[in-house]
């Protein structure tokens, strides 16, 4: 009788192990989602130093490629205005929406004690936006088939696919927490459950604007009702949510005060929700409707230093913590850019100061502080707690977390200063009269510092994603507790 000498030797061929598509393990949607995060921050601020490069040179950082198609010519425009909606996109979408919903992913089972609901589901929404993603940004940069405005250029189809992967992610949030009846979630789902479906339904309604055949003047305000929203809503609400879950959990204190957390998230979810009304300046829109913007924004001040006083009393007994290098002094620095974010968009909103500063380079500075400040350190607060434990590798990475740290920080400070420093400039020569042409050469040199600011965030998210990548490939495996797994117990 034959005999096959493979079948007596098994160990020549292992078998092979079947990986399903759409993986459905534990900490899989979490971990896609957050790694796709890592990939855009070093794309976006990458984008962002092409887009300082096109201000300072804009005749020479710049080309446009016509290439024939079945439907005549396509062209690829590579200037100021198409860099600096990919510089936008990337940023708010690419990183932030990724780190969001990442961040949602991972903490929710986490503070429920059970795994989501059909993780395969959330881990087809994670492949599902970010190719969504990579269509839409390449479409930026043709004319033809973009829409106009910042964070609406996207085309339907692309629209559609994202509206896609948000209801997918929303279907296994809201599962996972309506399986819980016991008692109130912690105050984290609360700023995922409001920001998670405000973004849905943001992206939603402004998908349909272009279908609606609004005037120029009604486009550019839905525009900027939506990116102020997305924001206040979305950006911040997330960033909150992860902040409330990582002091107490890194410092193993409780959360100082139930009542005060839940206080500032009522204030927050009313007043972020009138706050874009402040964007609908036009003569158009009642000066009342403006006014209630404008007022929110200012009371908005409320809830954020009531967060920060919160999380600030939480870390009360555990101060040598922020000295080393890991979660707390990320999550500080965010707090920091918290507090500062929302006295400077209060200080915006005065009558006298938006008379000075309006259209001028104030708002974005501001903004930047708000993306690559609050929101940008927060996730990587998130990302320095949450990769050992996806990975399940003991990581001791101080030099890197401590680069990482200081690279963001200091790149978004000099960044956001420098701009806000310009655009006072700018609204005082303008006020004097000043010819266009010396208001721009003045500008220049506030760009030139923009660049190097930029640059340092660029250099500290190639610092994170290397980090991720050494933590793999080098740190040797650790165990840790996953809900839904049997493991032994290392701890969370």
């Amino acid at each position: 009788m034959a005999v096959n000498p493979k079948k007596l030797r098994p160990y020549d061929q292992p078998p092979r192990v079947r990986r399903p598509i759409i993986p459905n393990g534990p900490d899989n949607a979490a971990t896609a989602f957050l790694v796709a995060a890592l990939i855009w921050f070093v794309l976006a601020t990458g984008i962002g130093l092409l887009w300082v490069g096109t201000q300072l040179f804009p005749d020479v950082v710049r080309m446009s490629l016509e290439m024939p198609s079945f439907g005549g010519v396509i062209t690829f425009e590579f200037n100021s205005g198409t860099v600096g909606s990919g510089f936008w996109n990337s940023l708010v979408y690419g990183w932030l929406g990724n780190a969001g919903l990442g961040a949602i992913f991972f903490i929710t089972p986490r503070l429920l004690g059970r795994r989501l609901v059909d993780e395969g589901m959330a881990s087809m929404s994670a492949m599902l936006w970010n190719i969504g993603l990579l269509a839409g940004l390449t479409a930026i940069y043709v004319p033809q088939v973009v829409a106009k405005g910042a964070l609406m250029e996207f085309p339907l189809a692309v629209d559609g696919a994202l509206v896609l992967a948000l209801l997918l992610a929303n279907d296994s949030f809201w599962r996972t927490l309506l399986t819980v009846r016991e008692r109130l979630p912690y105050v984290s789902i609360w700023y995922f459950g409001v920001a998670l479906a405000a973004f849905t339904g943001l992206y939603a309604l402004a998908t349909l604007v272009p279908l609606l055949g609004l005037p120029a003047a009604g486009a550019a305000l839905a525009n900027a009702f939506y990116a102020r929203a997305i924001e206040t809503l979305w950006v911040t609400g997330v960033a909150l949510g992860a902040l409330y879950y990582l002091i107490p959990r890194a410092t193993g204190n409780p959360l100082f005060s139930w009542g005060m957390a839940m206080l500032a998230w009522a204030l927050w979810l009313g007043l972020a929700t009138f706050a874009p009304l402040s964007a609908l300046v036009d003569v158009s829109v009642p000066f009342a409707v403006t006014q209630i913007g404008n007022v929110a924004t200012l009371l908005l001040m409320l809830p954020a230093f009531l967060v920060v006083a919160n999380l600030l009393q939480t870390i009360t007994g555990r101060w040598a913590l922020v000295l080393s290098p890991g979660t707390i002094p990320f999550a500080l620095v965010a707090v920091t850019f918290l507090a500062a974010t929302a006295l400077l968009e209060a200080i915006g909103a005065l009558g006298s100061v938006r008379a000075l500063v309006a259209g001028t380079e104030w708002g974005v500075g501001v903004r930047l502080f708000a993306l690559l400040g609050t929101a940008s350190l927060a996730f990587l607060a998130l990302a320095d707690h949450a990769f050992p434990r996806l990975l399940r590798r003991d990581w001791r990475g101080a030099l890197l977390a401590e680069a990482n740290l200081w690279s963001v920080f200091a790149g978004t400070a000099v960044a956001g200063f420098a701009l806000m420093a310009a655009g006072i400039v700018h609204g005082s020569m303008r006020f004097d009269g000043a010819p266009a042409a010396d208001i721009d050469g003045t500008i220049f040199w506030f760009r030139l510092v923009v660049g190097a600011g930029i640059g340092l965030a660029a250099l500290g998210a190639a610092i994170a994603a290397l980090s991720v990548f050494l933590m793999y490939t080098s740190a040797r495996r650790a165990d840790y507790a996953v809900v839904g797994e049997a493991a032994p117990a290392a701890g969370h």
